[in-house]
């Protein structure tokens, strides 16, 4: 018996000592404090954009319904990179009313990185940027900046956000058509985004003053076709940048214009002269429009595989065509992506951010120094 409680003693005593049952550990020790995320400033936001990786990253836009696409996967995403470090920034407080779901946003997300730029500025302030870190997070927009001379202004709020979509675009359109072609290079991409480009303007010196108009390249953006011989002529001519309005001047020319517009006004329903018109009347000589079909398409009004005199307001005695507009309305075609195959370019606009099956494409082929539109059809 005495050999029992010896036993159960010194088991007892084991137990104690080696801890079973017990915390091995010991008591824990005190961890270090939280700390609390710093409030980013200015030179934080800048030394992010300086280091910015844009490899694996991601771009959201972020509306009715989100779409995410690669961000290095845009032709030209290290310019749009070097657009946000080239901006003067900041900071500005967090929106009052800011819920942390804006529906209109482009966000970019990297490796412990977002970057959140709102389309619409909170409380009647400017749009924001909102970035998010390891460290901490902050606020911050651009300043209202304008050039010398008042020749308009260098930076205002809603670039941001501007920066941001197009990057989104260019890499959603990268991602749904990309295909076995070489890709543009940036700088090829910006050429052909001039090329095509549907604008342009005109400085005036009688009063010292810009307007713009459309670019005779616009027209060929107005109707679809696999063949530009089969181009639609009233829509190609609706917008074509004129050769000249008539005026009271030119009153004789527009009444040959008048048997066949037969437009009238007034009370007594007569046949109205050229400064009663209420919109103006553009003169399109057929040379001048044959200029334009073989400068970007090597053909001819000849050519067409419908007779244009016929299907537009042709006057023969004029050898002119006349429209009749006073909107402004020219065909666009934005390139976002492009490839390229020999002497074969296409490029891809962006699709409609609601529905991806609206898209065109342009294809041009290399004629000498310049380039020949070969198709404009819709994105298969």
């Amino acid at each position: 018996m005495k050999n029992i409680r010896r036993l159960l003693a010194g088991t007892a005593l084991l137990l104690a000592l080696t801890g079973c049952g017990a915390d091995k550990t010991g008591p824990s020790e005190p961890g270090p404090d939280p700390v609390d995320p710093v409030e980013l400033g200015v030179p934080d936001l800048e030394e992010i954009l300086s280091g910015l990786e844009i490899s694996g990253a991601e771009l959201t836009f972020s509306g009715e319904n989100g779409d995410t696409r690669p961000a290095d996967a845009a032709i030209r995403a290290e310019h749009y990179v070097q657009e946000l470090r080239d901006y003067t920034w900041e900071s500005c407080p967090a929106p009052a009313e800011w819920d942390g779901d804006d529906s209109a946003r482009c966000v970019f997300a990297g490796d412990g990185i977002s970057l959140t730029a709102y389309q619409s500025g909170y409380d009647g302030n400017a749009v924001p940027l909102h970035a998010v870190t390891e460290r901490g997070e902050g606020w911050f927009t651009l300043p209202n900046l304008y050039a010398e001379q008042e020749q308009g202004p260098e930076q205002v709020d809603w670039m941001l956000f501007d920066t941001f979509e197009r990057w989104y675009l260019e890499a959603k359109t990268a991602d749904l058509y990309g295909g076995a072609a070489s890709p543009l290079t940036a700088e090829e991409l910006t050429w052909f985004q001039e090329f095509t480009a549907s604008e342009q303007s005109y400085y005036h010196e009688e009063w010292g003053g810009y307007s713009g108009g459309s670019t005779p390249i616009s027209c060929f953006f107005t109707s679809k076709y696999e063949d530009p011989r089969d181009m639609d002529a009233e829509e190609f001519l609706a917008y074509c940048p004129s050769a000249g309005d008539l005026e009271a001047e030119d009153e004789a020319e527009f009444q040959l214009v008048q048997e066949k517009l037969d437009w009238r006004g007034g009370e007594d329903n007569h046949l109205l002269s050229v400064t009663e018109m209420p919109t103006p009347c553009h003169r399109l000589p057929r040379a001048y429009i044959n200029e334009i079909l073989t400068k970007y398409a090597g053909i001819t009004v000849e050519d067409m595989h419908t007779d244009w005199k016929e299907t537009a307001f042709y006057i023969p005695a004029t050898d002119c065509f006349y429209t009749f507009t006073s909107d402004f309305g020219p065909g666009r075609l934005v390139p976002c992506y492009g490839e390229r195959d020999g002497d074969i370019v296409m490029l891809w606009e962006a699709p409609d951010r609601y529905d991806e099956m609206i898209s065109d494409v342009l294809t041009l082929q290399k004629n000498g120094d310049g380039w020949l539109i070969l198709s404009h059809q819709a994105a298969a």
